[in-house]
């Protein structure tokens, strides 16, 4: 690959203070990300006591998973095991004759791995080639913990670390202990829990995992969930345990008892042996939607997580201003040895009308500050009107229908008290939409059998241990009702048709150079080689090099979303050309030697490049921090690191609903629900952009539910819960932070593939949304057994990824034959030329010119 350009901050490999302090506000997000799910006391543990001799066990204890696998991952500098974390935080380590052991078994495993892994490696195109990466290494689960391993602990207390690893291109499998315990790892447990007075468990998994085992087990103590934190991970969980932070995560999906509790599981991808078609038969009843509606008891309800202090919250005011609902709510820390923060949550119970309803949704959240122990503060929620309406098939509208909507304040979906009624006496038509996407079968749904019940009731924990947070209402008389006004909220008729050809003054004058085929190339990405003005390596992909001589330099695009993904090493050879010097992506490790030597670059090299990026804790341990501030804080270090390495479209973040608990890139995103996931993406958004030529790109647009057969999966989805879930998070974080560029998925919806859906590209994210920005497809998602396309430039994407010079001819073909209309192209190159001549290359380019005398 030569290259003209490479960012001068990648020539040293020392530590920037751009590189320390991401690795700082990793911490804090880590720490905010971690959920306490049980604790009867056992937590915190001095580590002064008994000479802070700790025993710890399992998969994660020295080999702590940072993150998921494939585009997701991230190459920093170094991640903090828990293992160190604990040395750290003052632990002394007394097990460390397993944890040698657990290190030859890995080494061994992963030998193994690498030999069968080769014998596999013989694709035949690219596509398939990148699909290797849905078979990562599974790490062993280790052997048998000893009486000999207890004895020589010396102490009562004991931390056993679960791990578990998904990523791209997989789904996770319930029958191979991707879900549960591995019968070794039970065994162990048993025996620990009995060994030990103080057995702590550590969830290192990416979503969410079976703890049946809980129930079976006894005298474990206390369970953390620390999700994926990324790199300074290990210190985050050392430092809650040792009592340095009070937890403060909330789980943002439920959590089942049984796996089959969750709506439509045996349904889910390769479950029913039809990966070609999945039905979403549980509509709008998705996460804690179908557990609060339909009466199933959760292990750990949505928005759930325990502190070491206890809180108490007090209705302080609501109100009603024109369309929005405005509630304050005094947080009392009411503990005597903590500091802690709270998350004050609002749901809502929308009246059953014509359209059922589910028995509440989430309107509303936010996280106090750190409290100290008898301190108080006021919190101010608000929502909108607009986020209790429902979709109505029938006549394609938004509606507000007439009854009671019941809003409740609390901690988690059940701890909640009501706290006002909205009361609604005729119909309100917010938006009146075209149909969209209508499956050519109506789906058919799971249904109620019975009236909707608000539920109160607390988590099902074992010794209902989830109540930390008293929510009280002084005068239940005095709950307020607020009736309102029809007229407040003004009705939108959605207009369709083709967006306007972006114009500026920059923009115009070098369209009016291009020819067609100019054009083409322009929508069409770089490929993977090739000439190009500016490189940052290991990067995901470009826009195309071979305008510079019409005043186009490409950009750089890199993966996300807990990070940028590039090299943290390259070589430059005297010729130009720029190698990793390590494989960026896991996978690829375990390729032959012969092929790693002529991909990779030297090490020794006199010229070598440093990219040391951030690994920020993955979408849902992020999310579960509940901080939007904070996640606008990840998102604008991000942006830094992008302005360093000369990246301008990061593609993160990743939104994609949790349908199901086994989706293999769950890790990336953030929760079950749309609004939660909404408002973190335009956080991160928001934080991103902050950085002038800097914009991210909101993933993977939509229904990409899940990994198997991702290329080709039809999501068959009627149009009310598309639009109520799937899109909704889209929706939010479109309308509220203006993000750069949105990615449409690989599959189909309701039989059509999503880059070749002028209906959801053009007239719901561009029409309905206001959306001007850049489309690119995924990776490889168009060509003969995908997406066409020139249908794919004509529907409303703008750019190609990642490219070939076959796709442009294809794109002018189709142009000739009449297929696609040229303003089509002209549109898609104005926007890819947009975002262009906004970057921070694009002004290094005008810079080099006139240097040039150009």
């Amino acid at each position: 690959m030569r290259t003209r350009s490479i960012h001068k901050a990648a020539l040293t490999d020392a530590v920037t203070p751009l590189e320390e302090a991401g690795k700082k506000l990793a911490y804090e997000a880590a720490v905010e990300g971690i959920v306490l799910l049980e604790n009867d006391g056992c937590l915190p543990v001095n580590p002064k006591i008994n000479h802070g001799k700790l025993a710890l066990y399992g998969a994660g204890a020295k080999m702590t998973i940072k993150g998921g696998t494939g585009s997701g991952e991230v190459n920093e500098r170094h991640v903090v095991s828990i293992l160190e974390g604990m040395e750290h935080a003052g632990f002394k380590i007394t097990t460390m004759d397993w944890i040698d052991d657990y290190d030859q078994s890995f080494q061994e495993g992963e030998r193994a791995y690498a030999e069968e892994f080769r014998k596999k490696l013989s694709p035949k195109n690219l596509s398939d080639f990148m699909n290797l990466m849905s078979s990562p290494y599974r790490y062993p689960y280790g052997r048998a913990v000893l009486q000999e391993d207890v004895e020589k602990s010396e102490t009562d207390t004991c931390i056993y670390v679960i791990s578990r690893q998904a990523g791209e291109g997989a789904d996770r499998k319930l029958n191979e202990n991707e879900y549960g315990l591995a019968e070794i790892e039970r065994v162990n447990l048993t025996f620990c829990a009995e060994q030990y007075e103080h057995m702590i468990v550590v969830i290192n998994v990416g979503g969410q995992f079976d703890l049946n085992f809980l129930h079976e087990i006894p005298n474990i103590n206390a369970v953390i969930f620390m999700g994926q934190l990324g790199t300074m991970g290990g210190q985050a969980v050392a430092d809650i345990v040792c009592g340095k932070h009070t937890p403060s995560g909330k789980l943002t999906d439920t959590w089942a008892k049984h796996y089959r509790d969750y709506p439509a599981a045996d349904d889910y991808s390769y479950l029913n042996g039809n990966l070609d078609e999945e039905y979403y038969r549980e509509g709008i009843y998705v996460g804690y939607r179908y557990f609060d509606t339909f009466h199933v008891a959760p292990r750990y309800p949505f928005g759930y997580g325990l502190s070491y202090t206890e809180f108490e919250m007090h209705l302080a005011g609501m109100r009603l201003e024109k369309s929005t609902v405005e509630i304050s709510v005094d947080v009392k820390n009411k503990g005597e040895a903590y500091s802690g923060k709270e998350v004050v949550q609002i749901y809502v119970s929308c009246p059953d009308s014509e359209l059922k309803k589910e028995a509440q949704r989430l309107t509303s959240f936010a996280k106090t500050k750190d409290l100290k122990p008898g301190e108080e503060e006021r919190v101010v929620l608000q929502f909108d009107l607009r986020n209790l309406t429902s979709y109505r098939e029938k006549d394609a509208a938004t509606v507000l229908e007439p009854g009671e909507y019941v809003v409740r304040i609390g901690n988690s979906s059940r701890n909640t008290r009501v706290c006002g009624i909205l009361k609604l006496e005729t119909e309100i038509i917010t938006e009146k939409h075209s149909h969209i996407c209508k499956a050519p079968i109506k789906v058919t749904e799971i249904e109620r059998q019975e009236e909707k019940e608000v539920l109160h009731a607390t988590c099902d924990c074992r010794q209902n241990w989830g109540r930390t947070c008293d929510v009280v209402i002084d005068d239940v008389e005095k709950i307020q009702s607020f009736l309102i006004e029809p007229e407040i909220i003004g009705k939108v008729d959605h207009k369709y048709g083709p967006m306007e050809i972006y114009s500026s003054e920059e923009t115009d004058r070098i369209m009016e150079s291009l020819t067609l085929r100019d054009m083409a190339e322009l929508v069409v990405g770089g490929g993977l080689s090739g000439q190009r003005f500016f490189e940052a390596p290991g990067a995901a992909g470009v826009t195309t090099g071979n305008l510079t001589a019409k005043g186009i330099p490409n950009v750089v695009m890199a993966d996300g979303p807990a990070g940028l993904r590039l090299h943290k090493i390259s070589s430059v050879s005297i010729t130009g050309k720029v190698k990793g010097v390590e494989p960026n992506i896991s996978f690829m490790k375990y390729l032959p030697e012969p092929v790693k030597k002529v991909m990779l670059g030297n090490p020794d090299s006199k010229n070598l490049l440093y990219q040391f990026t951030t690994a920020f804790p993955v979408g849902i341990s992020l999310a579960s921090s509940w901080n939007l501030e904070l996640a606008g804080e990840v998102g604008n270090a991000v942006g830094k690191e992008m302005k360093a390495y000369g990246v301008t479209y990061w593609l993160a973040p990743g939104m994609n609903i949790h349908r199901n608990p086994l989706c293999g890139r769950n890790f990336e995103y953030f929760s079950e629900d749309p609004l939660l996931t909404g408002k973190f993406a335009a956080a991160i958004t928001k934080g991103v952009q902050k950085n002038r030529g800097c914009y991210v790109t909101l993933k993977h647009f939509c229904c990409n539910n899940q990994e198997d057969n991702r290329n080709k999966t039809n999501a068959n989805v009627n149009e009310r819960a598309l639009r109520e879930i799937y899109l909704k998070g889209f929706e939010i974080a479109v309308k509220e932070s203006h993000p750069g560029a949105v990615m449409s998925s690989y599959n189909k919806v309701n039989g059509k593939y999503v880059n070749n859906s002028y209906r959801l590209l053009t007239q719901v994210l561009r029409n309905e949304w206001g959306f001007d920005g850049l489309v690119m497809t995924d990776w490889f998602a168009t060509g003969r057994k995908y997406g066409d396309p020139a249908h794919a430039i004509a529907s409303g994407n703008d750019l190609i990824m990642p490219g070939s010079s076959g796709t442009v001819d294809d794109i002018v073909k189709a142009v000739s034959k009449g297929i696609i209309l040229e303003e089509d192209v002209k549109r898609s190159a104005a926007n890819v030329l947009k975002g262009i001549t906004s970057s921070r290359i694009y002004q290094g380019f005008l810079r080099k010119q006139r240097e040039n005398g150009i």
